[in-house]
């Protein structure tokens, strides 16, 4: 029988299909993409499921929830952290990611100059944050389902560094993106865009300045593209504006 999620019908449906339904499937949920992966095996999928819903009840009881905060947060170092280089997983991730790509010899960080107090800071963040009115994939209009339903899309095409005004409105920003749940940033753009934080900071005197516009793009994007062409031209860009150290933010 089709499976419907609208209704209560009958379906078959193996505990794989159910745990990889979490990561870009039929139950996609950015936050908890993390057990459709392969560094959550089945066995410990069920084993959390069993322990979520002991640990809510708990909670419940208790009313207050930092139990379950912890479940849920050691669960996502544990779905996301890479296992040892003997596992499977491990072996997969190498050959399709290849993390040798991204390993250094020496640090890709610039040994600070000067002191922080006489320091200009920009901002750039990963979060897929833009100005609602600018959008920087044109043509406009793709809404967040659409980013998700075109992830392969956004890991194959260059990124798009948007421009943010240092004073803009959090009513004047919007977030999209790919790879993650935007929900608590929608709510508070500072969580992957911390640019409040930032001003602040400077009216305290941590550092002297800041630039006129802030800067964000997709994460999700060809992560060899950015390190070998896109990183460069947005450092010289900073250089031109006499920057001398960027806030990086992930997402």
């Amino acid at each position: 029988m089709e499976k419907n999620k609208n209704t209560y019908e009958s379906y078959n449906e193996t505990v794989e299909e159910f745990k990889n339904s979490f990561s870009y499937g039929s139950r996609n949920n950015l936050f908890f993409k993390y057990l459709g992966g392969k560094n959550i095996s089945e066995n410990e999928f069920t084993i959390f499921i069993e322990e979520l819903l002991n640990v809510i009840i708990d909670d419940i009881d208790k009313d207050e929830f930092s139990e379950l905060k912890k479940l849920i947060f050691n669960s996502q170092i544990k779905g996301y952290l890479p296992k040892s280089k003997n596992d499977k997983y491990t072996a997969d991730w190498d050959r399709v990611f290849n993390p040798a790509k991204y390993t250094y010899e020496d640090t890709p960080w610039t040994k600070f100059s000067k002191p922080l107090k006489k320091s200009k800071l920009s901002l750039i963040s990963a979060g897929g944050v833009f100005c609602k009115d600018d959008d920087p994939i044109q043509p406009g209009g793709m809404t967040q389902e659409d980013a998700i339903n075109k992830i392969s899309e956004f890991l194959r095409s260059p990124p798009t560094l948007a421009e943010i005004p240092n004073n803009i409105s959090k009513e004047k920003l919007s977030i999209r993106h790919p790879g993650y749940d935007i929900r608590a940033a929608e709510k508070d753009p500072n969580v992957v865009f911390p640019y409040e934080i930032l001003k602040n900071l400077h009216q305290e005197g941590v550092f002297a300045s800041y630039t006129d516009n802030f800067y964000s793009f997709v994460g999700a994007s060809p992560q060899s593209e950015i390190i070998k062409t896109y990183a460069p031209k947005w450092a010289q860009m900073l250089k031109s504006h006499n920057v001398d150290a960027v806030l990086l933010v992930a997402a």
